[in-house]
C-alpha cells in the first residue's frame, strides 16, 4: 500500500513537472505570437510619419493653424522613432543594412526638423516636405516586410501550440486527481475576498468623507461666486441674476420692478486722505448697517467700489423714495474708524417700472437717475424721468454734431473788448468761441463746452480757436492783445505748450500779445503738468490770466508757483457790488491782492455805469461787459458809450 501511494505520488510528481514544462513551452510559443508587434510598430511609425507630413502641409497653407499643433505631432513622431532602436523591431532593423540606413535617414530628418521647426517659415517647410516625401516609399516597404515576417512567425507558432495543446489535454486528465486541492485554493480565495471587502469598505468610508468635504467646498465656492469678498454682501453677478428673476416674477404677477443704485459721496477723498485700508473698513461698516435694516437678504447688493444696489418689486414711487431715505439716513450717520470720525453722504438713483422688462434698460435708467442726483449735489435722491434719457440721447447727438462741426469748421470766434476802467481805452479783446449749428443756429459755449471736455474734443476745438484768434489778431492795424480761454483738459496735456508755440510761429503773432485765460480748477490738481506748462509759456512771453477768480478751489500755495499777469473777477461778484457789502469787500480784497502781486485786476460782467464807478473806486484796472460791447464776430464795429464814437475806430483799430 505504501508502495502504491509512493508510486502515485511519484507519478503525480512527474505529471506535474511535465505539465509545467508544457505550460512553459506554450507560454514561449504564445510569446512569439505577440511578436507581431514588429509589424504593428512599423505600421504605427509609418502612419505617424504620414500624419506629420499632412500636418506640416496644412500648416504651410492655413494661416490659422498654430505651430504648437505641428510641434505636438513632431514630438509624437520622435517618440515613435525611438521604437526603431529598441526591442525586436530595433534588432530586426539593425540586422538589415537597408532598413538600418533608412532608420538613420529618418532620424536625421526628424532631428533637423526638431531643431529648426520654429525658425522655418512656411515656404521653407514646403521645400523640406519634398525631402520628407522621399522617405515615404522606403517606410512603406519596411512596414510591408515587417508584416510578412510576423505572419510567418505566427503560422509556425500556431502549429507548435496545436501540438502542445493535444499533449496538454492528455496530461490535464491527471490533474483531476488534484481537484481536492481546489478546496484549499477556494478557502484561501475566500479569505482574500474578505480582505478585499474590508479594503473596499474602508475605501467607501474615505470616499464618503471626501464627498462631504467636496460638498462643503462647493458650497463655499458657490457662496464666493455670488458674494462680495470684502463685505460679504451679494455681488454684481447675484444682482443681475436676481434682477432677471424679479422681472420674470413681476411680469407674471403684473407688478412693478424697483431698482435703486446708491453711490457714496466723496468716497475717493476718504481713500486719498486716510488710505485704502480705512476705505475698506468704511465699506464693511456700511454693509453692516445695510444688513441690519431688516430688509430681505437678497435685496441688497454691492456692485463694486462704493456703489450699492437695492432690488424689489411691487413698490410705489413714494414707498421707494421713503425706503431710499431710510437707507440714506442709516448710511449718513458718522463712522468711527481708528478714532477718526468720518462723515459721508449717499446719492440715490431710482427707477420704478411697470412696463419696461429689460434688465439692462432698468439698470441704465437707475444709473441715469443716480447721475442726475450726483450732479445736483451730495445726499440727493432722484427718480428716473423720461427727460433724463432724452438728455442723454441729446448729449450723444450733440457729440455727433460736434464731431461733424469740427470737420465742417462750424465753430467761429467772437470778440469782446476789455477796456481800461478809467480811460475806457481798449486794452485787449477776448476771443470767445461760438457754434453756428446748421439746425439750431448760434450756440453759446455753455451748451457744448462741457460735452467737448468730457469727450476730449476740446483739444482740437481749443486749438482751432487759438489758431483763428492769433491769425486774425496778427492782421490788426493796432496791435491790441488777444485773450483766449484754455480748458483744464488742454492744460493737462504736456504737448499744449508746443502747440501754442507752433501756432504763434505759424501766424506770426508776437508772444507778448497773446493772453491765455485759465480757470482755478486748472490748477487745483495733483499733477504738476498745468503749472509747468504755464511757466514755460510765460518764459516765452505769453501772458497768463486766472479767470473767474474766487469761485473755485484755488490754493494760494499752488498759485504762488506761477506769476499771473491778470486776475479776472467773476461777474457774480460784480452783479451784486451795489447791493451787498460783503461782495464789495471781496472785490476790494482781490484788487488789493492783485496790486501787491503786480497783477492787473479785470472785472467781468460790467453792465451799468454804477458798477463801473464802484470798480473805479476800488482801484480795478480793467473792465469787461455789455456796458462796453457785446461779443461780435468782427471787431471793426461801432461801440458807443453814450454819445462817444467807436473806440476801435477812433484809435485807428481795424481788422486787416
Amino acid at each position: 500500500m505504501n508502495r502504491i501511494l509512493a508510486g502515485i505520488i511519484f507519478s503525480l510528481f512527474i505529471a506535474t513537472g511535465y505539465i509545467s514544462f508544457l505550460v512553459h513551452e506554450r507560454q514561449q510559443e504564445l510569446q512569439k505570437l505577440t511578436h507581431y508587434t514588429d509589424s504593428w510598430s512599423a505600421a504605427q511609425l509609418v502612419s505617424e510619419y504620414y500624419r506629420l507630413e499632412s500636418w506640416l502641409g496644412l500648416y504651410t497653407i492655413e494661416d490659422t493653424m498654430k505651430i504648437d499643433d505641428v510641434r505636438l505631432r513632431l514630438d509624437i513622431m520622435l517618440s515613435q522613432n525611438d521604437l526603431m532602436k529598441e526591442g525586436d523591431l530595433g534588432h530586426y532593423i539593425k540586422n538589415n543594412e537597408a532598413h538600418h540606413e533608412l532608420a538613420m535617414q529618418l532620424e536625421k530628418t526628424l532631428n533637423y526638423l526638431d531643431v529648426h521647426l520654429e525658425k522655418m517659415n512656411r515656404s521653407e517647410l514646403q521645400a523640406y516636405l519634398k525631402i520628407m516625401h522621399t522617405l515615404d516609399a522606403p517606410l512603406s516597404r519596411l512596414s510591408s516586410v515587417a508584416l510578412s515576417k510576423d505572419v510567418n512567425s505566427i503560422n509556425n507558432a500556431n502549429l507548435k501550440i496545436q501540438t502542445l495543446y493535444y499533449i496538454y489535454s492528455a496530461m490535464s486528465v491527471l490533474l483531476i486527481i488534484l481537484s481536492a486541492l481546489l478546496g484549499v485554493l477556494i478557502f484561501y480565495q475566500n479569505r482574500n475576498i474578505l480582505q478585499a471587502h474590508l479594503q473596499v469598505k474602508n475605501l467607501a468610508e474615505a470616499l464618503q468623507k471626501s464627498k462631504e468635504q467636496l460638498q462643503i467646498q462647493n458650497t463655499k465656492l458657490e457662496y464666493d461666486v455670488y458674494h462680495d469678498s470684502l463685505t460679504e454682501m451679494n455681488n454684481r453677478q447675484f444682482f443681475w441674476e436676481n434682477l432677471n428673476k424679479t422681472i420674470e416674477a413681476a411680469e407674471k404677477n403684473n407688478r412693478s420692478v424697483a431698482v435703486m443704485l446708491f453711490d457714496l459721496d466723496r468716497f475717493k477723498e476718504v481713500n486719498d486722505t486716510y488710505g485704502h485700508d480705512v476705505g475698506d473698513m468704511l465699506l464693511r461698516q456700511i454693509s453692516h448697517r445695510l444688513t441690519s435694516l431688516s430688509l430681505s437678504s437678497e435685496s441688497l447688493y454691492r456692485l463694486g467700489g462704493d456703489e450699492f444696489a437695492f432690488l424689489s418689486s411691487g413698490l410705489t414711487e413714494s414707498r421707494a423714495v421713503s425706503q431710499a431715505q431710510k437707507i440714506c439716513t442709516a448710511l449718513n450717520q458718522p463712522y468711527t474708524i481708528y478714532n477718526t470720525i468720518i462723515n459721508i453722504t449717499t446719492c440715490v438713483g431710482i427707477v420704478i417700472s411697470e412696463t419696461e422688462r429689460r434688465s439692462d434698460y432698468l439698470y441704465k435708467f437707475a444709473d441715469l437717475a443716480l447721475y442726475e442726483a450726483k450732479n445736483e449735489g451730495a445726499g440727493k435722491i432722484k427718480v428716473f424721468r423720461q427727460w433724463m434719457l432724452d438728455k442723454l440721447q441729446e448729449s450723444r447727438t450733440l457729440e455727433h454734431d460736434m464731431a461733424v462741426a469740427l470737420v465742417n469748421k462750424e465753430f467761429v470766434v467772437y470778440y469782446q473788448p476789455i477796456v481800461d476802467s478809467f480811460s475806457r481805452e481798449i486794452y485787449s479783446y477776448e476771443a470767445l468761441i461760438r457754434w453756428i449749428h446748421p439746425l439750431k443756429g448760434l450756440l453759446s459755449p455753455d451748451s457744448f463746452i462741457p460735452v467737448a471736455e468730457k469727450t476730449g474734443m476740446i483739444n482740437e476745438m481749443g486749438k482751432s480757436v487759438l489758431e483763428m484768434a492769433c491769425r486774425e489778431a496778427a492782421c490788426w492795424a493796432v496791435p491790441a492783445k488777444i485773450s483766449v480761454n484754455v480748458s483744464p483738459v488742454q492744460l493737462s496735456s504736456k504737448a499744449f505748450a508746443g502747440i501754442v508755440l507752433s501756432i504763434l510761429k505759424e501766424t506770426g503773432l508776437p508772444a507778448d500779445r497773446l493772453e491765455l485765460e485759465v480757470t482755478e480748477s486748472s490748477l487745483f490738481t495733483e499733477s504738476n503738468t498745468p503749472i509747468n506748462t504755464l511757466n514755460k509759456l510765460r518764459e516765452w512771453g505769453v501772458k497768463i490770466s486766472i479767470d473767474d477768480f474766487g469761485t473755485g478751489y484755488s490754493s494760494l500755495s499752488r498759485m504762488s508757483k506761477i506769476a499771473f499777469d491778470k486776475i479776472k473777477i467773476d461777474k457774480s461778484f460784480v452783479s451784486s457790488i451795489s447791493t451787498q457789502e460783503d461782495t464789495l469787500n471781496i472785490i476790494k480784497l482781490i484788487t488789493g491782492m492783485a496790486k501787491s502781486l503786480n497783477m492787473k485786476a479785470v472785472a467781468e460782467g460790467v453792465e451799468t455805469q454804477e458798477q463801473l464807478e464802484s470798480l473805479q473806486a476800488l482801484g480795478c484796472d480793467l473792465a469787461q461787459g455789455y456796458l462796453f460791447g457785446k461779443p461780435q464776430p468782427y471787431i471793426d464795429r461801432k461801440i458807443r458809450y453814450g454819445e462817444i464814437t467807436s473806440i476801435a475806430r477812433a484809435s485807428g483799430f481795424r481788422q486787416g
